[in-house]
């Protein structure tokens, strides 16, 4: 991640947070220069970081107002709109732990298991290694995810990627800085495998994302599947009306 990147992303981390301190019923944030010696940032760094906000929806900038907080859209969970990391997404809806595994060769089992929950057809290139996580809600298993990668990639241990976040993942993993991200939304039905975890019925509708990320070359970097369980996790889409 450049340092630039780095700097924005923590300015952002920084301002949610003042955003969730301020006192009931105040909804505008200070000043850009009252904000800028707060958080011992530039006038540039803040106001990329303001943008950032105001595309996911978090703050609305109105000329001669300010940036206008949107308790709304700040306390809405699990919105799968968000150009935001995984772990902001997961945060949204109370995920108390995460369990993360270092990326190991795919086997028969794991192909199969991934071909059976996306009947769509989506197509797993060969060969290579899977990364698993597992995210959990007061104890409840809520999301499960499966990141593939080229078996050319580092070969982390498990202690190596505990507390990433999903971006800093892929830079771990494969040294190389990712770009976007293009998802599929797919539905589909649990496996025995999948019913077991998430204590649900075989065949029981669930619903999947397929995500691939790019680097800045716009080189597919990785693939990923993305399991929510239906019982414990609800997907919410904001949409700004301009």
């Amino acid at each position: 991640m450049s340092k630039r990147v780095s700097l924005v992303h923590i300015a952002e981390e920084q301002l949610l947070s003042l955003i969730r301190r301020l006192p009931k019923g105040t909804r505008k944030l200070p000043a850009e220069e009252e904000l800028c010696g707060q958080l011992s940032i530039s006038r540039a760094t803040l106001r990329e970081a303001l943008g950032q906000l105001a595309r996911a929806g978090f703050i609305t900038k109105r000329h001669g107002v300010g940036n206008i907080v949107n308790f709304s859209v700040l306390n809405t969970p699990m919105r799968f709109d968000e150009e935001l990391s995984m772990r902001r997404l997961l945060a949204s809806a109370g995920v108390t732990e995460t369990q993360r595994f270092a990326p190991v060769p795919e086997t028969k089992d794991t192909v199969s298991f991934l071909n059976g929950v996306a009947p769509c057809g989506i197509e797993i290139i060969h060969p290579w290694v899977i990364q698993e996580s597992r995210h959990f809600i007061n104890g409840v298993p809520a999301v499960w995810t499966f990141n593939i990668y080229p078996d050319t990639v580092r070969r982390l241990t498990d202690d190596d990627i505990q507390g990433l976040s999903f971006r800093e993942l892929v830079i771990a993993i494969t040294g190389a800085e990712i770009s976007h991200t293009i998802k599929a939304i797919i539905p589909t039905a649990a496996d025995s495998k999948l019913a077991k975890i998430f204590g649900l019925s075989e065949k029981d509708p669930v619903l999947m994302w397929y995500l691939r990320n790019f680097g800045l070359d716009d080189e597919l970097l990785s693939c990923g599947v993305t399991i929510f369980n239906p019982r414990v996790v609800t997907l919410n889409s904001f949409n700004r009306w301009d």
